[in-house]
């Protein structure tokens, strides 16, 4: 990961911008450098060197032939060589960055980010016509808040840095790019919606299924460090292990889980571990440890949501081990298949393949607040990059073509996610019990069935928050107001960091058709695993 500041006005000197500025350098350890590159621009980066990690990759960064144009850029371009060979660039840095500004030069900003393939937040600078441009990745995979004060703007990483000198701080909108000439206007360039196909053969399904995610994994090897891979023994991060494992080389690769004692997690990871003769890490933490953590990843993942915040504590915490214990960087997850493929176990519940497939777009629009959120703050905050292949454009716009009947489940004859399965079956890329094992959530899975960990913070929640504190205040949030005594603990802890910017979060991640108001899986009627 890296971390990109830039800021447009008159008001403001580094002398008074540098210290937020600082508040994000874990995301890059490797160098930061801020410079005045126009009259009332100023840009900003921490660098954590994947690609070109000489000095010519550092950032901002010029075009090579016209120092009018400055990019900063949190992001992995992953066809920059392809695009370099098609329009004849000659790169000279190494980064797969450049390729940005060569092409805005060549052909603008428009058709530029319509032929990027990679995951990116960047911010370029025009001299010629004083104009800022911005763009985000189509998931949201690396973040950008934009911030506004009278004729102000900031765009930054997190919102940490900008929030004090801004009236209104947002998400920068996935699949969009914006000028400075119209700062309110977000111009759309990727589009979720997708014209189903008509193809109802699973096995030509499964297989365009298992070489677009394979060809997701290998475009994502890209780097100049060391790869790990995040590992609980679901399906998901078990696939991904599978597929990196097979094709980054001939090293034995870093896996990583953790959990509590009794972790349904660390039993079924080493099964993984063991199958694919991987270096595996099994870090056991106890619940005070979990517990202690809280107020930390809240501050680092700018989000009260329940169900975020959770998660966000193991997925901090084997990142700090990580970050402390080993010599890698880059860090290969299986968030966004749930999203995709129709993997929550609520989605069983759906009323028609029309509700499934309109739940399973909604998810996926919005995976920049929650589980994309959880995944870069927990790693970039420990200074490491996350790597996350379902969410691989193509691979997305292809499941969300299938024909939504094929991706409806009752969770007995046929599982969640039965295509994604399907398509590794008899592949020996998985143990049958590891590839057809039910789904079990990252919140849930580090602890013990009989103990869960939302349990275990809602028994510590008790000891701090009383009920007469909990029902005397949980109604005086007009935004997000919280419905478990957890949820209005996070609120408070929130709002000692971020208070006035709740509404960073558009609601409380829930599933649908249910009567529950807690976001866990295992409080699901008819839940197993």
């Amino acid at each position: 990961m890296c971390g990109i500041f830039s800021y447009k006005g008159n008001k403001y000197n580094w002398s008074d911008l540098s210290a937020d500025f600082g508040l994000i350098n874990y995301r890059g350890p490797d160098n930061s450098h801020y410079e005045r590159i126009h009259d009332n621009i100023l840009f900003g980066f921490h660098r954590l060197a994947i690609m070109g990690v000489g000095e010519l990759g550092n950032q901002p960064m010029k075009h090579p032939d016209d120092n009018s144009i400055t990019l900063i850029c949190n992001g992995e371009i992953y066809n920059y060589r392809e695009l370099a060979n098609k329009y004849g660039f000659d790169l000279k840095t190494g980064s797969d960055s450049e390729i940005i500004l060569r092409m805005y030069k060549s052909i603008g900003i428009e058709k530029t980010v319509l032929e990027l393939d990679g995951v990116f937040m960047f911010v370029l600078h025009d001299a010629k016509i004083n104009t800022l441009f911005a763009s985000r990745d189509p998931m949201g995979v690396r973040p950008g808040f934009l911030g506004t004060k009278g004729s102000d703007v900031f765009i930054s990483s997190e919102a940490k840095p900008i929030i004090n000198f801004c009236d209104k701080v947002i998400p920068f909108p996935p699949g969009t790019w914006w000028s400075s000439d119209d700062i309110n206007k977000y111009n759309r360039y990727f589009y979720y919606q997708s014209d189903m196909i008509n193809e109802f053969d699973e096995n030509i399904l499964c297989k365009n299924i298992r070489n677009l995610l394979i060809e997701a994994v290998k475009k994502r090897l890209m780097s100049e460090r060391e790869i790990g891979c995040l590992l609980s023994g679901g399906l998901d991060s078990s696939l991904i292990t599978s597929l990196v494992s097979k094709y980054q080389g001939n090293d034995q690769l870093n896996t990583f889980s953790i959990g509590m004692k009794g972790s349904i997690d660390l039993e079924y990871s080493q099964h993984v571990a063991n199958f694919l003769n991987t270096k595996h890490h099994q870090i056991i933490i106890s619940e005070n440890e979990f517990l202690n953590a809280i107020e930390t990843v809240i501050y680092n993942i700018e989000s009260y949501d329940t169900t975020t915040v959770r998660a966000s504590v193991g997925n901090y915490l084997v990142s700090k081990y990580i970050k402390e214990n080993t010599d890698c960087k880059v860090i290969f997850n299986g968030d966004g298949s749930d999203e995709v493929c129709c993997g929550y176990v609520y989605l069983k519940n759906a009323p028609s393949k029309e509700d499934l497939q309109n739940e399973s777009e909604r998810l996926i629009k919005e995976i920049f607040y929650f589980d994309v959120l959880r995944s870069d703050r927990s790693i970039s905050s420990n200074g490491l990059e996350a790597r996350t292949p379902f969410l691989d454009k193509a691979f997305v716009k292809y499941y969300l073509s299938i024909p939504a009947q094929l991706k409806q489940f009752n969770g007995t004859d046929r599982l969640e996610k039965y295509l994604l399965r399907k398509a590794f079956d008899n592949q020996n890329v998985l143990p049958n019990e590891v590839l057809w094992r039910r789904k079990c959530a990252f919140s849930d899975g580090v602890s013990s069935q009989n103990k869960s960990w939302h349990k275990i913070i809602q028994h510590h929640v008790d000891g701090i928050i009383t009920d007469k504190e909990f029902l005397d205040q949980k109604n005086n949030y007009n935004h997000c107001p919280p419905q478990l005594k957890e949820s209005y603990y996070y609120r408070k802890i929130f709002d000692s960091f971020f208070e006035d910017h709740h509404t960073l979060i558009p609601h409380y991640w829930m599933p649908k058709w249910t009567s529950t108001n807690d976001p866990s899986a295992r409080e699901l009627v008819g839940y197993s695993e």
